[in-house]
């Protein structure tokens, strides 16, 4: 009887454990983490991405943010090979309108939007393509869902909205918009 009952313990014990942290976990996807909250992975402090090649076909153009110390190409998709070698659209809108950008912040050689939440409002962001070249203000710095599908709206206006995830937090994002300086 009493090894029976030091089951039922442990097992009740091990429910309950389970059952704190799926509890922590669901807390801590439905709270939102505030944008100051986020930091710059070690790796990624003092990295800079410097990319000078000309343009293939298949490349849009170059995504220039000085203050992060960013010039990296951009390509349409946001499957994971694009992703991996590029910053890529999400949506039709390449040139005008909303143009939603996304780009991995950690754990890849080319993690392009490492630095994106050292952005502050006012700073500058080029969209530089073979057709023009566009000088963006940030507007807005936000941490959305990752169902959050308002900010991919299109716009009459010409903006960015540059996304990333948010390390540990799995169905957050870091949302970037900028205004085009006109």
């Amino acid at each position: 009887m009493k090894t029976k009952n030091k089951v039922i313990i442990f097992l009740i014990t091990i429910i309950c454990i389970l059952g704190v942290f799926l509890s922590i976990k669901i807390y801590m996807e439905n709270n939102l983490v505030e944008p100051e909250e986020i930091t710059t992975d070690k790796k990624y402090i003092d990295v800079s991405y410097e990319d000078e090649q000309e343009l293939t076909n298949t490349e849009i153009g170059y995504l220039i943010i000085e203050k992060i110390d960013l010039k990296a190409k951009i390509k349409v998709g946001r499957d994971k090979e694009t992703l991996k070698n590029y910053i890529g659209i999400i949506g039709a809108n390449t040139y005008d309108g909303n143009v939603v950008m996304a780009g991995h912040n950690r754990g890849y050689e080319n993690s392009f939007f490492a630095r994106l939440n050292e952005l502050e409002l006012d700073d500058q962001i080029t969209y530089k393509t073979n057709f023009f070249e566009r000088i963006y203000k940030v507007t807005d710095i936000k941490v959305i869902k990752d169902t959050d599908m308002s900010v991919l709206e299109n716009s009459e206006n010409n903006k960015l909205t540059l996304i990333t995830c948010v390390k540990n937090r799995s169905t957050q994002r870091l949302c970037v918009q900028a205004k085009e300086i006109i």
